[in-house]
């Protein structure tokens, strides 16, 4: 059994790299199947950024229970990098993948999304962007039935049809059918869907969209 004791500080000063690692090998797959910056939706430069409240140094102090640079702390490395891991789980939730203009943006906190008031609830993109949260350079939240793209994707192209549904800020809904006729397996589900124009940058600020919610038509 491997174990670190030390300080709090050290432990991040050795162990750190090593969990950044393991964030990139994690997310790997993610920024594959989005395929396009969730903000921008630029293609190229992707980065995997923590959501704003669930950062990689804020999940290590709640694992470790503190946040003290001198307190001591006796850990179990096997254990600590699951229970790491399983923070990041589903990792749609916990990483938003952004270029890396948008990434410092983000991380510099000119992308107006609030931090979640409790730093344990791994949230979503959705989660912290209501309605009366929506800046002008917010990310529009895009949610999927089933939720994780890869599933969706598998589905969209079995059924080959999705349903839509577009959320105003006035308490409007719109739903609209997607036929997916010429989705493919090379498609990539977030970028098709950022490229519509009502979704781009700026236009669904416009329009008055607050959020959208896409089904797989099982029974299509």
């Amino acid at each position: 059994m491997a174990t670190f004791e030390g300080t709090s500080q050290e432990f991040k000063r050795y162990l750190g790299p090593h969990l950044r690692n393991v964030v990139q090998l994690i997310t790997k797959k993610q920024k594959a199947e989005v395929g396009a910056c969730e903000h921008c939706g630029v293609g190229e430069k992707l980065e995997s950024a923590h959501v704003r409240g669930r950062d990689r140094t804020e999940i290590i102090n709640s694992l470790l229970g503190t946040a003290e640079p001198a307190d001591t702390v006796r850990v179990d490395l096997v254990q600590f990098e699951k229970a790491f891991k399983s923070e990041h789980e589903p990792v749609e939730k916990a990483i938003l993948i952004l270029c890396r203009d948008c990434h410092w943006r983000y991380d510099s906190n000119i992308l107006h999304q609030p931090a979640s008031p409790q730093a344990t609830h791994v949230i979503s993109a959705a989660d912290v962007m209501s309605a009366s949260q929506a800046t002008p350079e917010g990310i529009l939240p895009i949610t999927l039935d089933p939720p994780r793209a890869s599933d969706f994707k598998d589905e969209l192209l079995k059924c080959g049809g999705a349903e839509i549904t577009i959320h105003y800020s006035d308490g409007r809904t719109e739903t609209r059918r997607w036929n997916a006729s010429r989705f493919s397996e090379s498609s990539n589900v977030f970028g098709n869907l950022r490229s519509r124009p009502e979704f781009r940058q700026g236009e669904w600020q416009s329009r008055g969209i607050v959020k959208v919610h896409v089904r797989v038509l099982r029974d299509a």
